[in-house]
This record gives structure tokens, sequence and C-alpha cells, in this order.
């Protein structure tokens, strides 16, 4: 709807509605995102209902246990870093289905090569989102499309750059963003 269409308050309210909507629902997208990013498993969990469903190719099942197991293989990584993109939303009452485009970016740690890798893929979330009883918009069924992907040898860590920064990320519950209120006060 354009604001040429919202003539009335009734057609200003429903707008002013969908916008809260598809903003709670890119909220979940982005704590399910940073909870991924920061090894934190109930984080992840606070995207989805109880019961959702998540398809994340190699994992078909229940979004919790998806959240438990994917804790596993990540902290084997160096870091992991998820980026949101394009995001279509469409609201139908108490449900919602919506597309958002990713990249994530995995740093293996070198193997006997001496080598560590970038793994790096793109794909889009294709989800379902539900509103229950008037609660919070989660995840109800989640399917992850694979796009591209690519592997590359990190010939450069840039262990000087690191050095130059008092804060480096953690990627667990001992990064910055767990302490930044204690730190500015």
């Amino acid at each position: 709807m354009t604001a040429n269409q919202l003539g009335t308050n009734s057609d200003r309210e429903v707008a002013i509605d969908d916008l809260l909507t598809k903003q709670e629902i890119r909220d979940a997208l982005m704590r399910y995102s940073r909870g991924i990013d920061l090894l934190d498993s109930d984080l992840v969990k606070s995207a989805y209902h109880p019961d959702a469903y998540d398809d994340h190719g190699t994992f078909k099942g229940n979004a919790y246990e998806f959240a438990d197991h994917v804790m596993m293989g990540l902290s084997n990584l160096e870091c992991t870093e998820h980026f949101l993109g394009n995001s279509h939303i469409e609201i139908e009452g108490d449900r919602a289905y919506s597309e958002t485009y990713h990249v994530a970016y995995h740093r293996i740690p070198a193997g006997e090569d001496g080598v560590s890798k970038d793994f790096t893929w793109g794909g889009r979330y294709v989800d379902v989102f539900e509103r229950r009883d008037g609660g919070p918009w989660l995840i109800l069924h989640r399917t992850v499309v694979h796009s591209w992907s690519r592997i590359d040898p990190v010939l450069d860590s840039n262990a000087a750059m690191k050095a130059n920064f008092t804060q480096v990320g953690r990627g667990d519950r001992s990064d910055l963003i767990y302490r930044l209120r204690e730190v500015v006060g």
C-alpha cells in the first residue's frame, strides 16, 4: 500500500500494523543469525515456535533440535558470520510468508596442509511465520534454499590487523555484545 492509498484512518492502522509485523519478523530473522554466529542456541530458538520444522539440507526436523545440533558443527569453526539481504514478507492473518536472502561466511581451521579455508555460501531462508494467540511472530516452518557456494584457501589471515583491536569477535557468550552494558555502565 502506498502513501497515496492511505486515505482513511483504518487504512493507516492496517498499514502501520503490517509495518510492525514485518519489523517483528525481521527481528526474529536477525536473532536467528546472531544466535548462529555467537553459538547461542537459546537465541536461535527464540526465533522459532517450539514445534517448528527446519529443513537445513543436512538436517530436517524440529527447529529446537536443529539449534542444538548446529552448535556442535559450528563450534569447530574459527568464526562464522551471516548477512541478511533482501526480504519479502506477505502477511495473511496470523500467518506470514517470507523469503530472505543470506550469505554465510565460515572460517574452517587449518588442517594437515596448514591452510585455513573460507567456506562461503549464499541462499534464501523461505519461512512461514505464525502468530499464536496474539503472541510473537515466530518461525513455524523453514526451508533453506542453497543457491551457490565456494571454498577458498586463506592465504593471509591478517593476524597483524587483529592485534590493532581491543576486541576481536569471539563467536560465543564471551563476545563483547554480551558484556556491553557492563562496559559502558
